[in-house]
């Protein structure tokens, strides 16, 4: 295999890879502001010059091909010294406003002054003031006397998001970013263009000034918004979600994220904390105590007509393959149901790239385990004509996200049917629920999603629930024992030890150390 020396390091490459990306794969840094992996090369900002044994100049090391044999310097006195001398330039125009910029504390300009320059500027002509605050579609705010004109977002619409939607305007130091007349920057995956901006000069009109980074906690997870499973990052402060950004995938949504996805982040910080109970006595739910709704919970399942076909059950493609096998075990072993009805969203917009028109992300989990426990699906016309005739009198529900939510509710309250419901945020089912349990919300729950490519991908928890809030399944298992029920499952694990026993697209999976990048189910 070919190889070249890097900094004195023998490094080995495929045919056609550049020198950045070979120095990259070695953790070799060198400092960049236009090049990205996943787009083409312009070579425009200069911070990669670097050093060829035998070439007169330095040249770009995200153009250039590694060759055989070549020795490469990227410390060389020669290379800082054009480094520094680059970053000047940059800086001519650029104001120093780093404490009133969105972008402090993830900024590459930032975070190359202090490594590569320090010094003062030996600009004496007035800067260049360009306009700061230009709307450029409906999420998008670009401030161009930050710009550097790298031009990775320009890039970025038309290689990926296939959309002209961008373009460069003017010359020389008055040059621009800008929307072409008419045209806003409003692609649904416009807000990739805020990530890959190296500077402040691309901001999301959803996220700034909302926090500073330094404040934010990171964890890894999975977008809820659609069955693709796109990887993400959660940012939160004190459990209070800020934003999801794209965390990489190759195998399901590479570097990007689309701005429904991103913005579905919003919703998850409305979580219900309290055990709800509602009476004749009380038309709307007040909080209880948590050991009194559940035992509420216990009474309304031992009367006689909490059993089949009086009792039905919901369960919504949001829950986990855990919650979803402990929740279908006890309807099935425990109460003798063997239909179960699903909440769920309606199909909604797909397109070619990441989004799906299935917005529930674990249907393909949730239907492997329903399928494989032998329980059938309960259609909705069927469930809301048994609630309407007063065949079912008792529905326990798990979960609140779905379309058809809304009309089950008004068709149980109609019919004074008994709801049970686990849920982590309050909705039109909890309203009109006898009782309603706080339950863990994604962002918090350890367990397992499945996507529409059937890769299993792991949830970790973001941070910690809030008040009475518990894994569903530990709701259901100590309503199970309140019942004199034998139901052995008692932890995360036992749970998962019998969900690889019991279903076979599981068994040769570790559910409790799947990768971070997903595994393919069998």
């Amino acid at each position: 295999m070919p190889y070249l020396t890097i900094d004195g390091e023998r490094i080995e490459f495929e045919k056609g890879e550049t020198i950045i990306r070979a120095a990259e794969r070695n953790n070799i840094e060198i400092p960049y502001y236009c090049w990205h992996p996943r787009l083409s090369v312009a070579a425009n900002c200069r911070m990669c010059l670097v050093e060829v044994e035998s070439c007169p100049k330095l040249v770009p090391a995200c153009q250039t091909e590694c060759q055989d044999g070549m020795i490469v310097n990227t410390k060389s006195q020669k290379v800082k010294a054009t480094q520094q001398a680059v970053h000047e330039f940059i800086l001519i125009n650029h104001p120093i406003d780093c404490p009133i910029c969105d972008q402090a504390g993830e900024c590459k300009l930032q975070d190359y002054y202090m490594q590569w320059d320090k010094t003062q500027s030996r600009m004496q002509d007035a800067k260049v003031n360009k306009p700061r605050h230009n709307r450029l579609g409906p999420y998008i705010i670009y401030n161009a006397e930050r710009c550097i004109m790298c031009t990775l977002c320009v890039r970025f619409m038309e290689e990926i998001a296939g959309m002209r939607q961008l373009g460069i305007f003017n010359r020389g130091d008055h040059s621009e970013i800008d929307i072409f007349s008419g045209q806003p920057l409003d692609h649904p995956y416009s807000l990739n263009t805020v990530d890959i901006c190296p500077v402040g000069a691309l901001t999301s009109t959803v996220f700034r000034f909302k926090q500073r980074v330094w404040n934010l906690k990171r964890s890894a997870s999975i977008c809820n918004h659609c069955a693709r499973g796109c990887n993400i990052y959660i940012d939160q402060r004190a459990g209070n979600i800020y934003r999801f950004i794209p965390r990489e995938n190759e195998a399901v949504n590479q570097s990007w994220l689309c701005d429904e996805g991103r913005l579905a982040y919003s919703q998850t910080n409305q979580r219900l904390a309290h055990a709800l109970i509602k009476s004749s006595s009380t038309p709307e739910p007040t909080v209880s105590d948590c050991n009194k709704a559940k035992q509420r919970a216990v009474d309304i399942l031992a009367k006689p007509n909490a059993v089949p076909p009086h009792l039905g059950a919901m369960l919504s493609l949001h829950a986990t393959c855990e919650e979803a096998y402990v929740f279908i075990r006890l309807l099935r072993d425990v109460f003798g149901v063997t239909k179960i009805a699903l909440l769920e969203y309606n199909l909604g917009t797909q397109d070619s790239f990441l989004r799906l028109a299935d917005k529930n992300p674990n249907r393909a989990g949730i239907m492997i385990i329903i399928k494989e426990l032998g329980v059938t699906i309960f259609d909705n016309n069927e469930l809301l004509n048994a609630i309407t005739n007063n065949s079912i009198k008792t529905l326990i529900v798990l979960g609140h996200e779905g379309d058809n939510a809304e009309v089950v509710a008004k068709t149980a309250a109609k019919a004074n049917t008994n709801i049970i419901h686990l849920t982590s945020a309050r909705g039109p089912l909890s309203e009109v629920a006898s009782v309603t349990l706080p339950i863990l919300a994604w962002p918090s729950l350890d367990g397992v999603w499945v996507n529409a490519d059937l890769r299993a991908q792991c949830l970790t928890p973001a941070f910690t629930g809030e008040g009475d809030s518990q894994p569903s399944y530990n709701w259901l298992i100590n309503i199970a024992t309140c019942l004199g029920a034998n139901f052995n499952l008692n932890s995360i694990e036992t749970i998962r030890d019998q969900i690889t026993q019991q279903i076979t697209a599981f068994a040769k999976i570790n559910l409790a150390n799947i990768p971070s990048v997903g595994v393919e189910l069998a």
